[in-house]
């Protein structure tokens, strides 16, 4: 692992200098000012975003720094985001234009996730979202490699309290076992995914191995160690896309889930691999934890403003609230009194007894309408002004690829949103 780790630094330094002697003749950058590489950035160096891949494309640099301007505004900087079921062709009329015949609006984000049985068609209407304005974010839900078969749900793990397994035996650099294939398999579904929206034009804000500061997912926090590898396993998911896939159309979105195992940035895989950090939050009022006392002893908000990178939550609704009941308002009314550096929020899809999605709660047009409120018709990052290198291709070359499982058939992914 030693030897890896002084590869993946090598390979770092000579990318990161190639990067900074494009940008700088692009957008003045220079290698001679080593705060490039710095967290804490200048007024001037705020206006030449630096994003995780050093070979990003100019749209994604520019949407970056779109993301990061939006607290700066008075009114519309918040994103409205809705997540869409597993089979999002057929889920598209009840949650995206049953919201539309409701409100007159499209959401401006729409969210999938990669999982067993993903269908190209889904790509479609993702395409069809961004050429019509919009953005588009992709988590990844993968199986459990330690369960052969086990399909979408075997994401969560039985027993919480339970050893995990090394998340080491995945990485690239690792022997071959039935686990890593099955692991590359999924990963290379992902690369597929990504590669087929770059070709769009599409940036993908790309959320992997969500939540993994928490207990209830395979790759979360091993409760009777208190660790976890995903931070390895998140910085190996962005070497395939970046370097070994070569695909450049990406925002990499850390996004953990609230401190009740561990801190929000337990896992952070580091400044160099993150363009966002946008947690989930299920919750009747809206507030994160460390607004609740005695229910954890960390300030979620302030741990995550730390990073010095754009926020939003990648998830969020109610916990008890499911019954349509819910006033969604209070989404945008603790943004703005309590969570201001947050730019966007993502409402998660329902399922049978449970109304999560924003086309079946409760005031969702006074949400959509409020002036803070970003919508489809309102997403203005194209006319932002941006790096130069927007001709950049977000891919180069195609890799040999394994075979992927065979698909399977699985129920609704449903949210951790309860204890």
């Amino acid at each position: 692992m030693v030897g890896m780790a002084e590869e993946i630094g090598r390979r770092r330094i000579i990318g990161a200098a190639a990067g900074a002697i494009a940008l700088g003749v692009a957008g003045g950058i220079t290698l001679a000012n080593q705060q490039w590489f710095a967290p804490e950035e200048t007024a001037q160096q705020e206006t030449k975003p630096i994003t995780a891949d050093v070979s990003a494309s100019g749209d994604a640099q520019t949407l970056l720094k779109w993301f990061r301007d939006l607290p700066k505004r008075d009114s519309r900087r918040v994103v409205c985001g809705q997540q869409l079921d597993d089979i999002t062709a057929a889920s598209y009329d009840h949650i995206v234009e049953a919201l539309v015949k409701r409100t007159g609006k499209y959401p401006a984000m729409l969210g999938v996730s990669v999982r067993d049985d993903w269908k190209r068609s889904d790509s479609r209407i993702l395409t069809d979202h961004w050429r019509r304005g919009g953005l588009v974010t992709v988590d990844i839900h993968p199986s459990n490699p330690w369960i052969p078969g086990g399909g979408a749900n075997s994401a969560w793990v039985a027993d919480a309290k339970a050893r995990k397994p090394d998340l080491r035996a995945l990485l690239a650099t690792s022997d071959s076992s039935p686990q890593r294939a099955a692991w590359r398999a999924q990963l290379e579904r992902v690369g597929d995914l990504v590669e087929e929206l770059g070709a769009a034009g599409i940036v993908v804000l790309l959320r992997p191995l969500h939540e993994g500061n928490g207990s209830w997912f395979w790759w979360g926090q091993d409760m009777p160690t208190r660790k976890t590898f995903a931070r390895d396993l998140y910085r190996d998911v962005f070497f395939y896309i970046s370097e070994t896939r070569r695909l450049h159309n990406v925002l990499w979105v850390y996004s953990p889930g609230a401190s009740w195992d561990g801190a929000a940035l337990s896992y952070y895989p580091g400044d160099e691999y993150v363009d966002m950090v946008c947690p989930s939050r299920y919750d009747d009022e809206m507030l994160m934890l460390g607004d609740r006392k005695g229910q954890s002893p960390y300030n979620d908000y302030k741990d995550i403003l730390t990073t010095g990178k754009p926020l939003g939550f990648s998830e969020c609704g109610p916990e008890k609230k499911r019954d349509g009941s819910w006033d969604s308002r209070l989404i945008v009314k603790q943004i703005r009194d309590r969570y201001p550096a947050m730019t966007y929020f993502h409402c998660w899809n329902g399922w049978q007894g449970a109304v999560m999605e924003l086309a079946r709660l409760k005031f969702t047009e006074e949400l959509l309408n409020d002036p803070w409120v970003i919508t489809r018709d309102e997403v203005d990052w194209r006319q932002a002004a941006g790096p130069t290198s927007s001709s950049r291709p977000t891919t180069t070359s195609q890799p040999t690829k394994p075979p992927s499982p065979k698909p399977q058939s699985n129920p609704i992914i449903r949210p951790q949103i309860t204890r």
